[in-house]
C-alpha cells in the first residue's frame, strides 16, 4: 500500500471517530433536553401588561396617523389559548373574540367608559388558534394589539383588558397606566 492510500486510510477513521463522537454529543443533548422537569400552571391564562407604544404612523391612503401599541405577556397551563378560524367573522362580535378591552377616557379626573361607537373602532380582537404539540401544553407568550387613533375625541385614555380560553376560562384583568395622547 503506498504511502497516499495509508495516508488517506487514516484520515478516514479520524473522521469516523469525529463522527462519531458529533454523533453521540447530539444523542446526550437530546436525552438531557427531553428529561427537563414541566413546569406546571394553571388552566386560567394568567396575562402581564409590558407596555404601550405612541407613534406616529401613515394609514393606507397616506394620512398621517396616531397609532398605540399595547403589549402584554401570557401564560396558559393547558395550551387551549386562542380561536379556530370562522367562515364568517364580524369585527368586535363578543362570541367570536377572546380579547377584550375596556377604553376609559380622563374627564374632571374622574375614568369615564368609552362607548365603542364614539372611538370608531373595535375594543374586542380574537387570538388566533395555536395547537400545542408534545407533552408540555403550557403556552407561554407575547400579544401586541395595535389601535388607531383616527380623529379621537379624547386626550387622556386607559385601558383594561383580559383574555378569555377555549374553556371559557377568564384571565386576570390587567390595566394600562394613564396614556396622554399629543393632541394636535
Amino acid at each position: 500500500m503506498s504511502y497516499l492510500g495509508m495516508l488517506f486510510e487514516a484520515i478516514m477513521m479520524m473522521k469516523k471517530r469525529v463522527f462519531k463522537y458529533i454523533v453521540f454529543g447530539f444523542m446526550v443533548t437530546v436525552l438531557l433536553w427531553s428529561c427537563r422537569k414541566i413546569e406546571h400552571y394553571p388552566p386560567e391564562p394568567q396575562i402581564s401588561y409590558s407596555g404601550f407604544l405612541l407613534r406616529d404612523s401613515v394609514d393606507y391612503l397616506g394620512n398621517s396617523i396616531l397609532t398605540g401599541t399595547l403589549s402584554f405577556r401570557f401564560i396558559d397551563g393547558d395550551g387551549d389559548l386562542g380561536m379556530p378560524n370562522l367562515d364568517s367573522l364580524v369585527v368586535g362580535d363578543s362570541t367570536t373574540s377572546n380579547l377584550f378591552f375596556t377604553l376609559y377616557y380622563l374627564k374632571d379626573n374622574t375614568l369615564i367608559p368609552a362607548d365603542e361607537n364614539d372611538v370608531k373602532t373595535p375594543l374586542n380582537y380574537r387570538i388566533p388558534y395555536i395547537k400545542m404539540l408534545g407533552r408540555d401544553k403550557t403556552m407561554k407568550g407575547e400579544i401586541r394589539v395595535t389601535f388607531f387613533y383616527i380623529n379621537f375625541p379624547y386626550d387622556t385614555i386607559k385601558y383594561t383588558f383580559f383574555v378569555v380560553d377555549r374553556a371559557g376560562n377568564h384571565s386576570n384583568t390587567e390595566e394600562t397606566p394613564l396614556l396622554v395622547l399629543p393632541t394636535e
